[in-house]
């Protein structure tokens, strides 16, 4: 049998001689392999949310990861919703129900959900819905949508893919007049709920988007106001308990009547 026999001190004088003599290539080397690790990990992140809006592979991160562009990062502080350019006839208005026991008072607990950079998913990793309060939560839309039939529907949402969300009845064929701006970006969509974590997005006024944001109640999407979305998509927290549960109801119920204002 023979053996390899390797010259330690040789390979170490080789290296130092590498290292002295061209340090820039060192250095770009030590970019380079821990950028990949970064990004590798980054990525096997998003992929562990698993289906979502975008496909849950390579290219749906690089296609996250490109978006980021027009992203923003100030999603915890509220839309300027003072300015005119910004504001629509309706967004000044305030939509929540101010009576008990579904008042909006500040989320109890100092700490808000633990919530990943991603431009999209945009999902809670802590303080989750229970699957029961999830079952209620789209039940809730079903009923929201039979209340209003000849406007509103339960819809496969444009955003999420295969999850129920509740949208303008038929707004693809609605004339262009008939079509408010504030829905246009998502196609009608007024709101969806998360399945794994029972967060929602939806629309509201920008008023009411900012009451949910210094309650503690949720944020922004890292698209609205960057030309994709409106400033008034807005992500809130899923409900922890029955309480929780009442007041996300009346958020929802914000959210439909401030875009049905837009139709009367």
């Amino acid at each position: 049998m023979s053996y390899i026999k390797i010259d330690f001190s040789k390979m170490a004088s080789q290296l130092q001689t590498t290292v002295f003599e061209n340090p820039w290539r060192v250095s770009t080397a030590a970019v380079v392999v821990t950028s990949a690790a970064i990004a590798y990990a980054d990525y096997r992140h998003y992929i562990s949310f698993g289906p979502h809006g975008l496909p849950d592979n390579f290219w749906g991160w690089y296609k996250q990861l490109r978006m980021s562009t027009k992203a923003r990062k100030d999603v915890t502080k509220p839309a300027p919703y003072d300015i005119n350019a910004v504001a629509g006839p309706h967004d000044r208005k305030s939509y929540l129900n101010t009576d008990a026991p579904s008042k909006l008072e500040p989320r109890p607990g100092n700490k808000a959900p633990e919530i990943p950079n991603f431009v999209a998913p945009q999902r809670q990793t802590t303080q989750q819905a229970s699957e029961a309060t999830k079952k209620a939560m789209f039940a809730y839309l079903d009923t929201v949508a039979s209340s209003h039939p000849s406007v509103l529907q339960i819809q496969d949402s444009v955003l999420e893919g295969p999850v129920p969300a509740l949208g303008v009845k038929d707004f693809a064929s609605r004339s262009e007049t008939d079509k408010p701006g504030v829905l246009r970006a998502t196609r009608g969509e007024m709101c969806h709920i998360h399945p794994p974590d029972g967060s929602t997005h939806l629309i509201l006024s920008l008023e009411d988007s900012r009451k949910i944001i210094e309650l503690g109640w949720g944020r922004r999407h890292r698209l609205s106001g960057g030309g994709l979305l409106p400033w008034n998509y807005t992500l809130l927290y899923a409900p922890r308990d029955e309480a929780e549960f009442e007041i996300w109801k009346s958020v929802v119920e914000a959210g439909v009547g401030f875009c049905m204002a837009h139709m009367q």
